[in-house]
C-alpha cells in the first residue's frame, strides 16, 4: 500500500476515534443537562464523521492511485459501520426521545434537530429486538460493499468498437482529428462520454452506432446484474425488518413525496402528460428515417438521438455542431464562474497552493464581502478508473456557531474533453447546460453551509428537492445575454449571435416529449424494482415490459441498461426526483424570467431557498420564496411550449 493510502487510513481511523469520543461525551452528559446542550453534543458526533466522509467518498471514485481508491473504500465501509452502530444505539435514542418531550421552550431549529433525530432512529429499527437489530446491522454493512462494487464495475468498464475512417462521416472535424487510425487503419471509439455522446448524435454509420450502443448498455454486465439482484433483495429484507412493505415505501417516507403510492401517481401523471408529444415526435422521426429507408417501420433506441439531430437540422434550421465553436472548455468554465459571481455578488479566486489529487484539478476560494466563506474544486476531465458521469461531491459541511467556524468545501466531477495547446476542447451545448446544472448543486452546498447545526448544513433538505437548484440553474445556459458574456468563437473571438441562440432554444424544445417520457421510464423502473419482493423478478423482462407500456421505441435485444444505471444504487427507488424537482424548478424560475441577472431576486432566492440548508422543510423554503405553495402550471407550460 502506498504511503498516501497508509496516511489516509491512519487519519480516517483517527477521525472515527474522535467520533467515538464525542459519542462517549454525549452519553456522559448529566441527566439535567439543558436541551440545547444535549442537542449540540449530539450534533457534534457528526463533526469528525463529516471530515472523513466527504474526502473518502470522493477519492474512492476519482483518485488516480488505486491504493488510495481502495483505502478510501475501506474507510467508507468502516464509517458506514459506525453510522449503523450509532443509528441502532438505544442509549442515544432513549436520551433523545426523553429530550424531545421536554423541548417546549427550546428554539425551533433545535427542536427540529431533535425531532428529526428521533424520527430517523425509529426508521433505523432501533426499537426492534436484539436479533433483528443484529440482522439490520449485517444487512447495512453488506449493502455498502455491494453498492461499492456496483459503482466500481461501472467506472472501470470502458468498452469500445473500432471503425474505419469512412465510418466517421458526420462527426465534427475536431473530434475526427483526435481519433487518428491505429496501425491497422481502424479508429477506436469508446463508451466514455467524450466519445459516446458525439458518435451517437452525429455518426451517419448506423450499424456502428448500434454496435457502440450495445457496448454502452452492456457495461458492467453480467457482474452488476447479479449485484443488482443482491441489492434489491437485501434492501427489501431491511425494509421489511424495520416494518415497511417494501424498500420503496421506506425510502419515500421522509421525502417530499411521502410515499411510494404518491411517487407512482406522480410518475403516471407526468408520463400521461408527455405521451402525446412523445408519440408525435416518434412519428416525425420515423417519417424522417423513411426518407432514406422507405421500408422502416420503427425507430430504434440506438438511432433516436441521431434522428432528433437530423430533424432539428432540417426542420428547425439548427445543427448542434454549429454552436460548438463558441463553447471552448476554458471559456465555458470562466463563463459559469463569472455568471455565478455576478448573480450572487461573490468572488471566486483560484487557489494554487492547496494540494490536489490530479494535475488538472483546480481549486477556488469563494469570497463574500471580502471574507473567504467556502472552497471548491473542479475535476472536469476523464481518465481511467474515474467516475464516469457528472456530480457534485461534498468534501466538508460548513457550520458557524459559538466556538467553531468551519467553511464548506465541495468538488465538481465531470468528464468533459480536456483542452490542450492545439485543442480548445469544444463542448456541445448540452454539456454547457450540465456544467451549470452541477454548479447549481455546488452553490446550494456552499451557500447552505453556514448553519448552527451540521445536520442542517449544505444540501441537507429532502432528497427529492436536491435537484431543484441545479435544474433551475440550467436556464442560465439558454439565455443569449448570459452566453454572449463568454461564448466566443474559438478562432474569430466573435460572441455567439442572438439569432443562433434563439434557433438553439427552439431546437431544444424539439424532443421534449421523448426526453420526459424516457425520464419517466427510468423513474418507473427504479420505483418498480424496489416496490415489491424481488424474489423471482426477471430484471430484463421487467424492463422490456415497462418500455412497451411507456415508450414507442422498441427494446434493443441483448442489452442490459440496468447494469450500468448507477442511480439504482445511489437513488434506489427515487429516480422520480429529477422530474419532481423540475416541476418545482420551473415554478421557481418564473420569478427570474423577466431578468435572469436581477441581483435582488437572486439575493432573495439565495436567502430563502439556498442559505437555510435543511433547517426548514423544502415546501416551506419554496413558500418563503414564491409566497405560495409550488404548482404544476409552469412545468405544464414548459412541456406544451
Amino acid at each position: 500500500m502506498s504511503t498516501g493510502a497508509e496516511e489516509l487510513l491512519r487519519d480516517g481511523r483517527a477521525r472515527l476515534a474522535d467520533a467515538h469520543r464525542a459519542l462517549d461525551d454525549f452519553l456522559a452528559l448529566e441527566a439535567d443537562a439543558g436541551f440545547e446542550e444535549v442537542a449540540a453534543a449530539f450534533d457534534a458526533i457528526r463533526l469528525p464523521l463529516d471530515e472523513l466522509a466527504g474526502p473518502v467518498a470522493l477519492y474512492s471514485q476519482v483518485h488516480p492511485d488505486e491504493a488510495m481508491r481502495e483505502g478510501s473504500k475501506q474507510l467508507v465501509q468502516e464509517l458506514a459501520a459506525f453510522e449503523t452502530d450509532l443509528a441502532l444505539d438505544r442509549d442515544v435514542f432513549q436520551r433523545l426521545e426523553r429530550l424531545e418531550q421536554t423541548g417546549a421552550r427550546a428554539d425551533a431549529e433545535t427542536r427540529r434537530l431533535v425531532q428529526h433525530a428521533v424520527r430517523d432512529y425509529r426508521r433505523s429499527g432501533v426499537d426492534k429486538d436484539e436479533d433483528t437489530r443484529r440482522r439490520i446491522k449485517q444487512l447495512s454493512e453488506e449493502l455498502v460493499k455491494i453498492g461499492q462494487n456496483f459503482d466500481r464495475n461501472i467506472a472501470s468498464d470502458t468498452r469500445s468498437i473500432t471503425v474505419t475512417p469512412s465510418e466517421l462521416a458526420g462527426l465534427p472535424a475536431d473530434w475526427v482529428a483526435k481519433h487518428a487510425p491505429a496501425a491497422d487503419g481502424r479508429v477506436t471509439v469508446t463508451t466514455d462520454p467524450p466519445d459516446y455522446t458525439p458518435f451517437m448524435s452525429y455518426a451517419h454509420a448506423g450499424e456502428c452506432r448500434r454496435a457502440l450502443y450495445h457496448e454502452y448498455t452492456n457495461r458492467a454486465a453480467p457482474e452488476n446484474l447479479e449485484l443488482l439482484r443482491d441489492l434489491l433483495a437485501r434492501r427489501h429484507e431491511l425494509a421489511t425488518l424495520i416494518g415497511y412493505p417494501s424498500w420503496a415505501d421506506y425510502v419515500t417516507e421522509d421525502k417530499m413525496v411521502k410515499s411510494a403510492a404518491q411517487a407512482r401517481e406522480f410518475i403516471q401523471r407526468v408520463a400521461e402528460l408527455a405521451r402525446p408529444r412523445m408519440q408525435a415526435e416518434f412519428e416525425e422521426l420515423l417519417a424522417k428515417k423513411r426518407e432514406t429507408q422507405p421500408a422502416a417501420d420503427t425507430v430504434y433506441e440506438w438511432e433516436r438521438t441521431y434522428w432528433i439531430e437530423r430533424v432539428k437540422a432540417e426542420k428547425l434550421g439548427f445543427d448542434s455542431q454549429t454552436v460548438r465553436p463558441y463553447f471552448a472548455y476554458r471559456n465555458v468554465r470562466d463563463g459559469v464562474l463569472a455568471t455565478s459571481a455576478a448573480l450572487y455578488a461573490v468572488e471566486f479566486r483560484e487557489n494554487r497552493a492547496v494540494p490536489r489529487w490530479y494535475p488538472s484539478v483546480e481549486c477556488y476560494d469563494v469570497f463574500d464581502g471580502g471574507e473567504c466563506v467556502a472552497r471548491f474544486y473542479l475535476d472536469m476531465h476523464p481518465r481511467p478508473e474515474k467516475y464516469k458521469h457528472a456530480a457534485m461531491f461534498h468534501l466538508k459541511t460548513g457550520t458557524v456557531r459559538e466556538g467553531l467556524t468551519r467553511l464548506p468545501e465541495a468538488c465538481l466531477v465531470c468528464n468533459f474533453a480536456e483542452p490542450s495547446t492545439d485543442d480548445p476542447a469544444l463542448m456541445q451545448h448540452r454539456q454547457v447546460a450540465t456544467f451549470f446544472h452541477e454548479f447549481g448543486h455546488l452553490l446550494h452546498h456552499l451557500f447552505g453551509g453556514r448553519q448552527r447545526y451540521l445536520s442542517f448544513s449544505g444540501i441537507a433538505t429532502e432528497f427529492d428537492f436536491v435537484e431543484v437548484p441545479s435544474q433551475m440553474y440550467e436556464e442560465w445556459a439558454w439565455d443569449a445575454g448570459v452566453l454572449q458574456g463568454f461564448a466566443r468563437h474559438h478562432r474569430t473571438g466573435e460572441p455567439i449571435p442572438s439569432e443562433l441562440v434563439a434557433r438553439m432554444r427552439d431546437a431544444e424544445e424539439y424532443g421534449k416529449g421523448t426526453l420526459v417520457g424516457q425520464q419517466m421510464l427510468y423513474a418507473a423502473l427504479s420505483l418498480s424494482y424496489y416496490d415489491r419482493d424481488p424474489a423471482g423478478l426477471d430484471l430484463d423482462q421487467h424492463l422490456v415490459d415497462l418500455k412497451r407500456r411507456m415508450t414507442p421505441y422498441p427494446h434493443e435485444g441483448g442489452t442490459h441498461f440496468q447494469a450500468s444505471f448507477g442511480h439504482l444504487h445511489g437513488y434506489s427507488a427515487i429516480y422520480y426526483t429529477y422530474m419532481w424537482s423540475l416541476v418545482i424548478a420551473k415554478d421557481l424560475f418564473s420569478r427570474f424570467q423577466s431578468e435572469l441577472m436581477d441581483s435582488a431576486t437572486a439575493r432573495r432566492y439565495r436567502q430563502s431557498v439556498l442559505a437555510p440548508g435543511g433547517s426548514k422543510d423544502a415546501a416551506v423554503l419554496v413558500r418563503d420564496f414564491l409566497g405560495r405553495d409550488y404548482a404544476f402550471e409552469a412545468w405544464e407550460r414548459w412541456l406544451e411550449r
